[in-house]
Protein backbone atom coordinates (compact mmCIF):
# COMPACT_ATOMS: atom_id res chain seq x y z
CA UNK A 1 0.00 0.00 0.00
CA UNK A 2 1.19 3.60 -0.52
CA UNK A 3 2.11 5.89 2.32
CA UNK A 4 1.65 9.64 2.40
CA UNK A 5 3.74 12.58 3.56
CA UNK A 6 1.55 15.40 4.83
CA UNK A 7 3.25 18.79 4.48
CA UNK A 8 2.88 20.51 7.86
CA UNK A 9 5.22 23.43 7.13
CA UNK A 10 6.69 24.84 3.94
CA UNK A 11 5.53 25.27 0.34
CA UNK A 12 2.14 23.60 -0.36
CA UNK A 13 1.44 23.13 3.36
CA UNK A 14 -1.62 20.93 3.91
CA UNK A 15 -1.05 18.71 0.88
CA UNK A 16 -0.29 14.98 1.18
CA UNK A 17 2.38 13.50 -1.10
CA UNK A 18 1.88 9.88 -2.16
CA UNK A 19 4.77 7.42 -1.96
CA UNK A 20 3.73 4.24 -3.82
CA UNK A 21 5.43 0.87 -3.22
CA UNK A 22 8.46 0.11 -5.37
CA UNK A 23 10.96 2.66 -6.64
CA UNK A 24 12.19 5.32 -4.17
CA UNK A 25 10.58 8.79 -4.26
CA UNK A 26 13.05 11.67 -3.97
CA UNK A 27 12.51 15.04 -2.26
CA UNK A 28 14.60 18.12 -2.99
CA UNK A 29 14.70 21.50 -4.69
CA UNK A 30 15.61 20.24 -8.18
CA UNK A 31 12.94 19.75 -10.83
CA UNK A 32 14.44 16.28 -11.33
CA UNK A 33 13.32 15.25 -7.81
CA UNK A 34 10.04 13.36 -7.55
CA UNK A 35 8.68 16.17 -5.35
CA UNK A 36 10.41 19.55 -5.64
CA UNK A 37 10.21 22.35 -3.05
CA UNK A 38 11.24 25.97 -3.56
CA UNK A 39 13.48 26.01 -0.49
CA UNK A 40 17.13 27.17 -0.73
CA UNK A 41 18.01 25.09 2.35
CA UNK A 42 17.35 21.87 0.46
CA UNK A 43 19.88 20.02 -1.66
CA UNK A 44 18.95 19.29 -5.26
CA UNK A 45 18.02 15.75 -4.28
CA UNK A 46 17.86 15.86 -0.51
CA UNK A 47 16.42 12.52 0.61
CA UNK A 48 14.56 9.47 -0.67
CA UNK A 49 11.53 7.66 0.74
CA UNK A 50 10.85 4.05 -0.19
CA UNK A 51 7.99 1.67 0.57
CA UNK A 52 8.73 -2.01 0.13
CA UNK A 53 7.35 -5.23 1.62
CA UNK A 54 5.19 -3.31 4.11
CA UNK A 55 7.94 -1.19 5.56
CA UNK A 56 8.93 2.40 4.84
CA UNK A 57 12.48 3.76 4.87
CA UNK A 58 13.88 7.25 4.46
CA UNK A 59 17.51 7.77 3.33
CA UNK A 60 19.47 11.01 3.37
CA UNK A 61 21.17 11.56 -0.01
CA UNK A 62 24.31 13.30 1.33
CA UNK A 63 22.31 16.48 1.72
CA UNK A 64 24.04 19.70 2.68
CA UNK A 65 21.89 20.47 5.75
CA UNK A 66 20.81 16.98 6.78
CA UNK A 67 17.59 15.02 7.11
CA UNK A 68 15.90 14.82 10.51
CA UNK A 69 13.32 12.36 11.83
CA UNK A 70 11.63 13.26 15.12
CA UNK A 71 14.39 15.79 15.78
CA UNK A 72 17.32 13.40 15.21
CA UNK A 73 19.63 13.67 12.18
CA UNK A 74 19.63 10.38 10.27
CA UNK A 75 21.49 8.60 7.51
CA UNK A 76 18.75 6.06 6.91
CA UNK A 77 15.94 4.83 9.14
CA UNK A 78 12.64 2.97 9.11
CA UNK A 79 9.67 5.27 9.79
CA UNK A 80 6.13 4.74 11.10
CA UNK A 81 2.85 6.69 10.92
CA UNK A 82 3.12 9.84 13.00
CA UNK A 83 6.87 10.28 12.55
CA UNK A 84 7.90 13.78 11.48
CA UNK A 85 10.54 14.49 8.85
CA UNK A 86 12.34 17.84 8.60
CA UNK A 87 14.32 18.82 5.50
CA UNK A 88 15.39 22.43 5.24
CA UNK A 89 12.39 24.48 6.40
CA UNK A 90 9.93 21.79 5.27
CA UNK A 91 8.24 19.56 7.86
CA UNK A 92 6.31 16.47 6.79
CA UNK A 93 4.35 13.88 8.75
CA UNK A 94 4.25 10.22 7.79
CA UNK A 95 0.76 8.75 7.33
CA UNK A 96 -0.91 5.74 5.73
CA UNK A 97 -4.01 7.79 4.92
CA UNK A 98 -4.41 10.17 1.95
CA UNK A 99 -6.04 12.64 4.31
CA UNK A 100 -2.77 12.85 6.21
CA UNK A 101 -4.27 11.42 9.40
CA UNK A 102 -2.11 8.59 10.80
CA UNK A 103 -3.92 5.40 11.78
CA UNK A 104 -2.91 2.73 14.27
CA UNK A 105 -1.56 0.47 11.50
CA UNK A 106 2.21 0.09 11.32
CA UNK A 107 4.11 -0.50 8.09
CA UNK A 108 5.86 -3.60 9.33
CA UNK A 109 2.78 -5.74 9.79
CA UNK A 110 3.41 -8.89 11.78
CA UNK A 111 7.18 -8.57 11.92
CA UNK A 112 8.57 -8.16 15.47
CA UNK A 113 9.42 -4.51 16.36
CA UNK A 114 12.92 -3.52 15.28
CA UNK A 115 13.34 -6.44 12.86
CA UNK A 116 13.24 -5.72 9.14
CA UNK A 117 11.21 -7.74 6.67
CA UNK A 118 13.18 -10.26 4.60
CA UNK A 119 16.09 -10.91 6.93
CA UNK A 120 13.78 -13.00 9.15
CA UNK A 121 13.51 -15.47 6.25
CA UNK A 122 17.20 -16.21 5.69
CA UNK A 123 17.64 -19.94 6.11
CA UNK A 124 19.93 -20.99 8.92
CA UNK A 125 19.71 -17.75 10.92
CA UNK A 126 17.58 -16.61 13.82
CA UNK A 127 17.26 -12.82 14.00
CA UNK A 128 17.81 -11.46 17.50
CA UNK A 129 17.56 -7.72 16.87
CA UNK A 130 17.88 -5.06 14.18
CA UNK A 131 20.94 -2.90 14.80
CA UNK A 132 20.97 -0.38 11.96
CA UNK A 133 19.27 0.67 8.73
CA UNK A 134 21.47 2.53 6.25
CA UNK A 135 21.53 3.40 2.58
CA UNK A 136 23.37 0.08 2.05
CA UNK A 137 20.67 -2.03 3.71
CA UNK A 138 19.99 -3.39 7.18
CA UNK A 139 22.25 -4.90 9.83
CA UNK A 140 21.09 -7.46 12.38
CA UNK A 141 22.33 -9.31 15.42
CA UNK A 142 21.59 -12.96 14.64
CA UNK A 143 22.20 -16.55 15.63
CA UNK A 144 23.87 -18.78 13.03
CA UNK A 145 22.13 -22.06 13.81
CA UNK A 146 24.55 -24.52 12.19
CA UNK A 147 27.61 -23.07 13.96
CA UNK A 148 25.64 -22.18 17.11
CA UNK A 149 27.21 -18.73 17.33
CA UNK A 150 26.09 -15.11 17.51
CA UNK A 151 26.97 -13.14 14.38
CA UNK A 152 26.38 -9.85 12.62
CA UNK A 153 24.19 -10.27 9.52
CA UNK A 154 24.38 -7.45 6.97
CA UNK A 155 21.78 -7.58 4.20
CA UNK A 156 20.89 -5.72 1.04
CA UNK A 157 17.94 -6.38 -1.22
CA UNK A 158 18.48 -6.98 -4.92
CA UNK A 159 16.04 -6.38 -7.73
CA UNK A 160 15.52 -4.38 -10.92
CA UNK A 161 15.38 -1.10 -8.98
CA UNK A 162 18.49 -1.79 -6.87
CA UNK A 163 21.35 0.63 -7.45
CA UNK A 164 24.20 -1.22 -9.20
CA UNK A 165 26.88 0.85 -7.48
CA UNK A 166 25.52 -0.15 -4.07
CA UNK A 167 25.60 -3.82 -5.04
CA UNK A 168 29.20 -3.59 -6.26
CA UNK A 169 30.22 -1.82 -3.08
CA UNK A 170 28.51 -4.49 -0.98
CA UNK A 171 30.23 -7.31 -2.86
CA UNK A 172 33.59 -5.57 -2.63
CA UNK A 173 33.28 -5.47 1.15
CA UNK A 174 32.97 -9.24 0.99
CA UNK A 175 36.00 -9.61 -1.28
CA UNK A 176 38.14 -7.19 0.72
CA UNK A 177 37.10 -8.67 4.05
CA UNK A 178 37.67 -12.20 2.84
CA UNK A 179 41.24 -11.34 1.92
CA UNK A 180 42.05 -10.02 5.40
CA UNK A 181 42.72 -12.39 8.30
CA UNK A 182 44.10 -10.57 11.32
CA UNK A 183 43.31 -10.49 15.08
CA UNK A 184 42.53 -6.75 14.87
CA UNK A 185 40.09 -7.02 11.93
CA UNK A 186 36.48 -8.18 12.27
CA UNK A 187 36.34 -11.63 10.67
CA UNK A 188 34.16 -12.32 7.63
CA UNK A 189 32.49 -15.74 7.86
CA UNK A 190 30.35 -15.93 4.74
CA UNK A 191 28.75 -14.06 1.83
CA UNK A 192 25.69 -15.43 0.11
CA UNK A 193 22.34 -14.66 -1.52
CA UNK A 194 18.84 -15.95 -0.87
CA UNK A 195 15.51 -14.89 -2.37
CA UNK A 196 16.73 -11.52 -3.60
CA UNK A 197 18.80 -10.76 -0.48
CA UNK A 198 22.56 -10.49 -0.52
CA UNK A 199 24.05 -10.96 2.91
CA UNK A 200 27.36 -10.91 4.73
CA UNK A 201 27.98 -12.85 7.94
CA UNK A 202 30.68 -11.39 10.17
CA UNK A 203 32.10 -11.87 13.63
CA UNK A 204 30.13 -10.46 16.55
CA UNK A 205 32.36 -8.53 18.94
CA UNK A 206 30.85 -8.43 22.42
CA UNK A 207 32.05 -5.17 23.83
CA UNK A 208 31.76 -1.51 22.93
CA UNK A 209 31.99 0.82 19.97
CA UNK A 210 34.44 3.71 20.35
CA UNK A 211 32.19 6.14 18.47
CA UNK A 212 29.22 5.41 20.71
CA UNK A 213 31.37 5.87 23.81
CA UNK A 214 32.47 9.27 22.52
CA UNK A 215 28.85 10.29 21.90
CA UNK A 216 27.77 9.15 25.37
CA UNK A 217 30.55 11.21 26.99
CA UNK A 218 29.23 14.37 25.34
CA UNK A 219 32.54 15.72 24.08
CA UNK A 220 34.67 14.65 27.05
CA UNK A 221 38.05 13.11 26.10
CA UNK A 222 38.62 9.39 26.55
CA UNK A 223 41.35 8.18 28.95
CA UNK A 224 44.67 8.58 27.15
CA UNK A 225 46.47 5.35 28.08
CA UNK A 226 43.74 2.75 27.34
CA UNK A 227 42.51 4.66 24.29
CA UNK A 228 45.95 4.93 22.72
CA UNK A 229 46.51 1.20 23.26
CA UNK A 230 43.24 0.55 21.38
CA UNK A 231 44.23 2.83 18.51
CA UNK A 232 47.71 1.30 18.34
CA UNK A 233 45.96 -2.01 17.63
CA UNK A 234 43.87 -0.36 14.91
CA UNK A 235 47.11 0.96 13.43
CA UNK A 236 48.38 -2.64 13.35
CA UNK A 237 45.22 -3.67 11.48
CA UNK A 238 45.76 -0.90 8.93
CA UNK A 239 49.45 -1.78 8.48
CA UNK A 240 48.42 -5.38 7.77
CA UNK A 241 45.68 -4.34 5.31
CA UNK A 242 48.06 -1.98 3.52
CA UNK A 243 50.53 -4.86 3.22
CA UNK A 244 47.77 -6.71 1.35
CA UNK A 245 47.26 -3.64 -0.90
CA UNK A 246 43.90 -2.84 0.75
CA UNK A 247 43.12 0.65 2.03
CA UNK A 248 40.11 1.21 4.27
CA UNK A 249 38.98 4.76 3.29
CA UNK A 250 36.54 5.10 6.22
CA UNK A 251 38.55 4.91 9.46
CA UNK A 252 36.55 6.58 12.22
CA UNK A 253 35.59 5.96 15.87
CA UNK A 254 32.37 4.10 14.97
CA UNK A 255 34.42 1.52 13.08
CA UNK A 256 36.55 0.71 16.13
CA UNK A 257 35.20 -2.14 18.28
CA UNK A 258 36.74 -3.22 21.59
CA UNK A 259 36.08 -6.67 23.01
CA UNK A 260 35.07 -6.36 26.65
CA UNK A 261 36.74 -9.51 28.03
CA UNK A 262 40.30 -8.69 26.96
CA UNK A 263 40.24 -5.15 25.42
CA UNK A 264 41.19 -6.51 22.00
CA UNK A 265 40.46 -3.81 19.38
CA UNK A 266 39.04 -4.70 15.99
CA UNK A 267 38.51 -2.63 12.84
CA UNK A 268 35.26 -3.03 10.90
CA UNK A 269 33.60 -1.27 7.95
CA UNK A 270 35.40 -2.29 4.77
CA UNK A 271 32.46 -1.24 2.53
CA UNK A 272 34.58 1.51 0.94
CA UNK A 273 37.80 -0.50 0.75
CA UNK A 274 40.02 -0.11 -2.30
CA UNK A 275 42.39 -2.66 -3.83
CA UNK A 276 45.55 -0.82 -4.83
CA UNK A 277 46.76 -3.75 -6.96
CA UNK A 278 43.98 -2.97 -9.41
CA UNK A 279 45.22 0.64 -9.58
CA UNK A 280 41.63 1.90 -9.78
CA UNK A 281 38.48 1.55 -7.72
CA UNK A 282 35.87 -0.38 -9.66
CA UNK A 283 32.96 1.68 -8.38
CA UNK A 284 34.40 5.12 -7.66
CA UNK A 285 33.91 7.74 -10.34
CA UNK A 286 36.30 10.64 -10.85
CA UNK A 287 35.46 13.42 -8.44
CA UNK A 288 33.33 11.19 -6.16
CA UNK A 289 34.04 11.66 -2.46
CA UNK A 290 33.55 8.54 -0.33
CA UNK A 291 34.07 8.20 3.39
CA UNK A 292 32.83 9.91 6.52
CA UNK A 293 33.08 13.72 6.68
CA UNK A 294 35.37 15.25 9.31
CA UNK A 295 37.88 12.35 9.18
CA UNK A 296 38.71 12.52 5.47
CA UNK A 297 41.92 14.08 4.12
CA UNK A 298 41.79 16.71 1.35
CA UNK A 299 42.70 14.32 -1.48
CA UNK A 300 39.85 11.97 -0.55
CA UNK A 301 37.38 14.85 -0.27
CA UNK A 302 38.44 15.90 -3.76
CA UNK A 303 38.12 12.38 -5.19
CA UNK A 304 38.10 9.00 -3.46
CA UNK A 305 40.14 7.62 -6.36
CA UNK A 306 43.10 9.65 -5.10
CA UNK A 307 43.12 7.91 -1.71
CA UNK A 308 46.08 5.71 -0.76
CA UNK A 309 47.71 4.41 2.46
CA UNK A 310 48.47 7.97 3.57
CA UNK A 311 44.77 8.80 3.42
CA UNK A 312 44.15 6.08 6.01
CA UNK A 313 46.96 7.59 8.13
CA UNK A 314 45.13 10.92 8.12
CA UNK A 315 41.81 9.31 9.12
CA UNK A 316 43.49 7.23 11.83
CA UNK A 317 45.14 10.37 13.24
CA UNK A 318 41.86 12.33 13.06
CA UNK A 319 40.15 9.49 14.95
CA UNK A 320 42.90 9.45 17.59
CA UNK A 321 42.74 13.24 17.91
CA UNK A 322 38.96 13.15 18.41
CA UNK A 323 39.16 10.42 21.05
CA UNK A 324 41.91 12.08 23.07
CA UNK A 325 40.56 15.65 22.89
CA UNK A 326 36.80 15.16 22.59
CA UNK A 327 36.91 17.46 19.56
CA UNK A 328 37.12 16.94 15.83
CA UNK A 329 40.37 18.13 14.24
CA UNK A 330 38.47 20.66 12.11
CA UNK A 331 35.37 21.67 14.09
CA UNK A 332 32.62 22.62 11.64
CA UNK A 333 28.92 23.41 11.92
CA UNK A 334 28.13 21.84 8.56
CA UNK A 335 29.66 19.65 5.89
CA UNK A 336 30.06 22.72 3.68
CA UNK A 337 32.12 24.47 6.35
CA UNK A 338 34.28 21.36 6.74
CA UNK A 339 34.92 21.30 2.98
CA UNK A 340 36.15 24.89 3.17
CA UNK A 341 38.43 24.15 6.12
CA UNK A 342 39.95 20.86 5.00
CA UNK A 343 41.70 22.55 2.06
CA UNK A 344 42.85 25.68 3.93
CA UNK A 345 43.20 24.98 7.67
CA UNK A 346 45.42 22.84 9.87
CA UNK A 347 44.09 21.22 13.06
CA UNK A 348 45.09 22.92 16.30
CA UNK A 349 47.94 20.93 17.90
CA UNK A 350 46.55 18.32 20.27
CA UNK A 351 48.87 19.47 23.06
CA UNK A 352 47.25 22.92 23.05
CA UNK A 353 43.88 21.29 23.78
CA UNK A 354 45.21 18.60 26.12
CA UNK A 355 48.25 19.99 28.01
CA UNK A 356 49.05 16.54 29.45
CA UNK A 357 49.47 15.11 25.94
CA UNK A 358 53.11 14.24 25.19
CA UNK A 359 54.59 16.60 22.60
CA UNK A 360 55.84 13.59 20.61
CA UNK A 361 52.26 12.35 20.21
CA UNK A 362 50.92 15.78 19.32
CA UNK A 363 53.64 16.23 16.69
CA UNK A 364 53.07 12.72 15.27
CA UNK A 365 49.34 13.30 14.81
CA UNK A 366 50.08 16.67 13.24
CA UNK A 367 52.38 15.06 10.68
CA UNK A 368 49.77 12.42 9.87
CA UNK A 369 47.18 15.16 9.27
CA UNK A 370 49.26 17.30 6.94
CA UNK A 371 47.11 18.60 4.08
CA UNK A 372 49.60 17.35 1.48
CA UNK A 373 49.83 13.57 1.41
CA UNK A 374 53.55 13.72 0.53
CA UNK A 375 54.23 15.51 3.84
CA UNK A 376 52.79 12.64 5.90
CA UNK A 377 54.73 9.55 7.00
CA UNK A 378 55.15 7.02 4.22
CA UNK A 379 53.48 4.12 6.01
CA UNK A 380 51.49 3.01 9.03
CA UNK A 381 54.48 0.89 10.07
CA UNK A 382 56.57 4.04 10.50
CA UNK A 383 53.78 5.63 12.54
CA UNK A 384 53.63 2.57 14.81
CA UNK A 385 57.39 2.67 15.34
CA UNK A 386 57.10 6.28 16.53
CA UNK A 387 53.99 5.53 18.58
CA UNK A 388 55.21 2.45 20.46
CA UNK A 389 57.47 4.24 23.01
CA UNK A 390 54.72 6.81 23.64
CA UNK A 391 52.21 4.04 24.43
CA UNK A 392 54.71 2.32 26.74
CA UNK A 393 55.37 5.61 28.58
CA UNK A 394 51.65 6.19 29.17
CA UNK A 395 51.39 2.75 30.76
Amino acid sequence: MPIYLKILQGPSAGQALAVPPGAPVTLGRSSSASYAFDDPLLSRKHCAVEVRAEFCRIVDLRSRNGTYVNGQQIGAILVQPGDRIKIGSVILEVSNSPTGEPSNTSFTGGVPPGVGVGATQIEGFEIINQLEVTSFGATFLARQLLMDRTVILKTIETGPETDETTLKRFMREAKAGGKLTHPQIVELYDVNEQDGLLYLVTEYVEGYNLGKVLSERGGQPLPAGPTLRVLFQIGEALAYAHGKSIIHRDVRPHHVLVRAKDHLAKLQGFALAKNLQRAISVITADGESLGTPYYMPPEQVRSAKDADERSDLYAWAATTYHCLSGRLPLESRSYGEFIDKVFTCDPEPLQSLVPTCPRELSDLLGRCMEREADARPDSMKLVLQALEPIVRALG
